[in-house]
């Protein structure tokens, strides 16, 4: 357990380092969105470009990492540095940057697949272990949403030369990690393996509904609340900070009572929350139910991830269950740049938080079918 806990810490701090690069650019939107002719629309596009690079090589990711090993992340991680060192150069090129943002987007998939692999295999607390590393995504996310802006106000070049080395650092650590676990890997997802179909939808409901808010929260901030852009960071950081507690108590609760409830009703809450922000005009309330967010896709995100373990080809599983998650985290963005063009953010993320509903409701009829699963889940 002692040697489990220590390499769940190498794969989290690495995934943490990660998670900085990913939340750079959609942190610097009030400083691109009206400027060099983008729109929202282009905006949105720009996010999703990234997120659909990111979904597509989930599945992708996870069936590389089953056939070829751990250490496959090493190399990914070489390449993630070395690109994102050269976003400053980029940044004004537009079309330039959708192209990186979306090869960017392919490489951070496959080091999530790799690292959350290492993780539910070298760790008999799957719950607790996927907590630990899914709360290192919300302590990165808050930190580069809070840092990217501040530092770009600086000098362009600071906030990426920065998280690069810290990527390129993470590397040293996981030299150490046994990355020889190979298999022929394929995924089934059909009748017989209704149920993680059914918790892929209830993770597809998850990042429509949070991942589309977060992306556009800086912008949110600086247009509804009147922040300036150099501060829209510390008030959309509060609609992460508190994941990490949530990712820990939500793995932790899952190892205790099963991976499916806190999956569904924390889900459910996401969609509801998401509905009533824009509606919130009292400061104090409004941070609480940011506050809020962070708290249940964290409680949300580890235990619905956890339920790989129970599957043969981990890496392909937990591959398709974030495809789903990055898939809704993909389309949301640039759907709630299209909707604001006609709509204001009452309106827009009302359709966001109703659509999230519809899908938690799908998922949980699938999940609650599969009675295979289930008995496996409550057998632990």
């Amino acid at each position: 357990m002692k040697k489990g806990l220590v390499i769940v810490l190498t794969a989290s701090l690495a995934f943490f380092s990660v998670v900085l690069v990913r939340f750079s650019i959609p942190s610097l939107l009030p400083y691109m969105v009206g400027r060099n002719g983008i729109n929202t629309v282009m905006g949105g596009l720009l996010i999703s470009f990234l997120w659909i690079g990111y979904t597509i090589f989930q599945i992708i990711g996870g069936l590389m990492v089953d056939r070829y090993g751990y250490n496959v992340v090493l190399y990914v991680l070489i390449l993630i540095a070395v690109l994102n060192a050269l976003y400053p150069i980029i940044i004004t090129q537009y079309y330039l940057l959708l192209l990186v943002q979306f090869v960017m987007g392919s490489l951070l998939a496959i080091t999530y697949v790799a690292l959350i692999s290492i993780v539910l295999s070298n760790y008999g607390r799957g719950g607790l272990g996927a907590g630990i590393y899914q709360s290192m995504f919300f302590l990165a996310s808050s930190i580069s949403i809070i840092l990217s802006p501040l530092l770009f106000s600086i000098n362009k070049y600071i906030p990426f030369i920065a998280f690069s080395t810290l990527v390129a650092l993470s590397i040293i650590p996981l030299v150490k990690v046994p990355g020889n676990r190979r298999i022929n890997s394929t995924i089934t997802i059909g009748p017989e393996n209704m149920g993680i179909l059914g918790m892929g939808f209830i993770r597809l409901s998850s990042g429509f509904s949070y991942l589309g808010f977060l992306s556009w929260s800086t912008y949110y901030v600086v247009h509804v609340l009147n922040v300036s852009p150099s501060l829209s960071g510390l008030y959309a950081f509060l609609a992460s900070i508190m994941g990490s507690a949530g990712a820990i108590i939500g793995g932790y609760l899952g190892d205790r009572a099963g991976y499916t409830w806190p999956s569904i009703l924390s889900s459910l809450s996401l969609a509801i929350i998401v509905s009533i922000i824009p509606r919130s005009s009292v400061i104090y309330l409004l941070m609480l139910l940011m506050l809020l967010l962070g708290f249940f896709y964290g409680f949300y995100a580890a235990p619905s991830i956890a339920i790989s373990k129970f599957t043969t080809n981990i890496g392909a599983t937990s591959g398709f269950l974030n495809f789903m998650s990055q898939l809704g985290g993909s389309v949301s963005p640039y759907v709630i740049g299209f909707l604001l063009q006609y709509y204001n953010f009452t309106e827009t993320l009302l359709a966001i938080g109703i659509i999230s509903m519809v899908l938690v409701v799908i998922g949980a009829i699938l999940l609650f079918n599969d009675r295979n699963l289930l008995n496996k889940i409550y057998r632990q």
